[in-house]
């Protein structure tokens, strides 16, 4: 059986040794690997470069398997690789331990054993047919909390008019006028925690307030921000 750290030695070691009968010119720092049955594993873009671009057989790599495998080490060790290519090559893979019989749960695993690679790695670019529920969760967790946040804000109260704010020129300070019903409401609930209600309605400002600073930190989501603000809005004009 094949280790990454074997394949690894005839990725780097072969550069190594060109290297010191080469200092001015580069020549074929990374030799094509093939197959036991001579079947391209890495180097196909070399080969189309010139076809007599040396070669290094791996005799021990017989099966889709082994190629699978073997590809994964010898591209993510050695150049960057787009996420795209990461899916498909661990998606190749997946269905194999999949038709082997493993659960969607277990692959993940398998994968990681094989190829040498970090379970979280494996878990992040593996396509989530091979994944179990918690494994899903986890591979996108800060998506999917920036989410939540979002609905939570953009999403408008269920009552309607509970809450009106004045301001006055002469202080520094605004009033709350809250719905009558609604506050005997809230002013119950806080009592029958032992809460004070001008403690929970102080914590809800604040709580709410770090949400929407929250947002506003992360750039990156703007234009997701704009599109569910929009969508929230349009989905409750009456």
């Amino acid at each position: 059986m094949y280790s990454r750290d074997h394949l690894e030695s005839v990725i780097i070691e072969v550069p190594n040794q060109e290297l010191k009968f080469s200092t001015c010119k580069i020549g074929q720092l990374y030799p094509v690997l093939v197959d036991y049955y001579g079947q391209v594993i890495d180097g196909k873009h070399r080969l189309r470069a010139d076809k007599n671009w040396k070669k290094v057989k791996l005799e021990h790599i017989r099966t889709e398997k082994d190629r699978l495998v073997a590809r994964i080490v010898s591209n993510v060790s050695r150049r960057i690789v787009s996420d795209e290519e990461k899916k498909q090559l661990l998606d190749g893979l997946a269905r194999i331990f999949l038709n082997e019989g493993y659960t969607p749960g277990a692959i993940a695993y398998k994968i990681a054993e094989a190829t040498g690679m970090s379970y979280r790695w494996v878990v992040k670019y593996m396509p989530s047919t091979y994944k179990d529920s918690k494994q899903s969760e986890r591979a996108h967790p800060a998506a999917r909390r920036t989410t939540e946040i979002l609905v939570e804000i953009f999403e408008p109260p269920r009552r309607k008019a509970t809450l009106m704010v004045k301001g006055y020129a002469n202080t520094d300070f605004i009033s709350l006028m809250i719905d009558k019903c609604f506050y005997e409401e809230f002013e119950s609930n806080s009592r029958r925690l032992g809460i004070m209600p001008e403690y929970s309605i102080d914590k809800a400002l604040e709580d709410y307030n770090e949400k929407m600073k929250q947002v506003i930190r992360l750039e990156k989501n703007q234009g997701e921000t704009q599109k569910l603000a929009v969508h929230v809005s349009a989905s409750h004009v009456h």
